[in-house]
């Protein structure tokens, strides 16, 4: 079995049907427009590249630092949209005279920030890197929109960001606060919209799954009772292009994704379709959670209720908590300094005074002893030698 599926049958892993959107009051608000798609080259950004494309956009702004990828869905879009005005441009959402380039030269009105680091065991190694890209470029992006006088920023977060219990999960939701903070004192319309793991995309466990089946196992799975929130990639994006189209302004937007399924179930049925008995012919191992993993996602705080929209999958996430943006923008502040420091434990610190929910993996702070410790012997070698 090769390492691809049909999207058909993506979605029949699901177990539900297939979402619908209103694709009028979508077209409503892009046609004719200018929109730009920061993390264009990945799974989320390519896509809703693709689903903007067919409301008639006046063109589209693909930014990402990912050149090959993004060389990629730039011939795809010239093939499928002759017609469309594509730009491919390179730079970083953490340089500010990269965005500040981008705004004047295109004058974007909308934009989509699909941009993020995400993979969770990876961003617990690299703390600064997460806070970096999450954080700060997220709060560069903003900013540069708010400047510009883009109209509408949309952040596309996570349900890991919801009670985390990672790196990648507490500067997912520290966007959002970002996020919600600006929308109080900017023009622009600022919204997030989260959802679960996608199906199909980058390094998500369809794919590996594969490969492992087509190696002839074993497949891996951290936990028997792993459950998560599965979306497809073109779901995902035509929700959020409809959560968008609803927003005013301030809102969290949770996608409904029918009930949690169990990661080993899902490796089971992969297994079955490949024509290979699970746990006889492919074999199932069990590799324990992972630094940052949680057992279950949730899409909503404990103090947030949901409200339903027009759209039956999408609700609002409203918060009885305020935002205040002067302690966002001082907390900004500190950041970027416990950054500079490299201070692994003044990070954590922080992002768990301003998201008390925030619950660090203890090998986080573990390891930023031994790296001092290690460093301590490098010095008393070096004072020997």
């Amino acid at each position: 079995m090769s390492g691809q599926i049909r999207e058909g049958s993506i979605e029949d892993l699901l177990c539900r049907p297939p979402v619908h959107i209103d694709g009028d009051s979508i077209r409503a608000r892009l046609q004719g427009r200018v929109v730009m798609v920061t993390g264009a080259a990945g799974s989320i950004g390519a896509e809703l590249c693709r689903q903007i494309a067919r409301f008639n956009p006046q063109a589209i702004v693909g930014f990402d630092q990912a050149e090959t990828p993004l060389f990629h869905i730039e011939r795809e879009l010239a093939k499928s949209f002759p017609a469309l005005a594509f730009h491919a441009e390179i730079g970083n959402i953490a340089r500010r005279d990269d965005l500040d380039r981008m705004m004047l030269h295109y004058q974007p009105s909308i934009l989509f920030h699909a941009a993020a680091y995400k993979h969770v065991h990876l961003m617990e190694k690299h703390v600064f890197a997460a806070v970096e890209n999450n954080v700060f470029g997220t709060w560069q992006v903003a900013l540069a929109a708010a400047n510009h006088g883009v109209e509408d920023f949309v952040l596309i977060s996570t349900d890991k960001a919801v009670r985390p219990a990672s790196m990648m999960g507490a500067t997912k939701r520290m966007a959002e606060l970002v996020i919600r903070s600006m929308q109080q004192e900017r023009g622009t319309r600022f919204i997030a919209v989260r959802f679960g793991n996608v199906l199909g995309s980058n390094g998500s466990v369809v794919p590996i799954f594969l490969q492992q089946i087509a190696a002839g196992g074993p497949v891996t799975v951290t936990h028997p009772e792993m459950r998560r929130y599965f979306i497809t990639i073109p779901e995902a994006a035509q929700l959020v292009l409809q959560a968008f189209s609803i927003g005013k302004g301030g809102e969290i937007f949770a996608l409904d994704m029918g009930e949690p399924v169990r990661i080993v179930d899902l490796a089971r049925i992969l297994i079955q379709r490949a024509g290979r008995p699970p746990d006889r012919d492919i074999k199932i191992e069990f590799t324990g959670i992972r630094p940052g993993e949680k057992l279950h996602e949730e899409l909503n705080l404990e103090d947030e209720h949901l409200v339903p929209t027009r759209h039956e999958k999408i609700r609002i996430c409203v918060s009885a908590c305020s935002v205040d943006s002067q302690q966002i923008e001082t907390c900004l502040q500190n950041l970027e300094q416990l950054v500079r420091d490299r201070s692994v434990s003044g990070v954590v610190s922080l992002l768990k005074e301003i998201i008390p929910d925030y619950t660090p993996d203890s090998a986080l702070l573990k390891a930023e002893s031994t790296l001092a410790a290690n460093s301590e012997n490098l010095l008393f070698i070096a004072d020997r030698s």
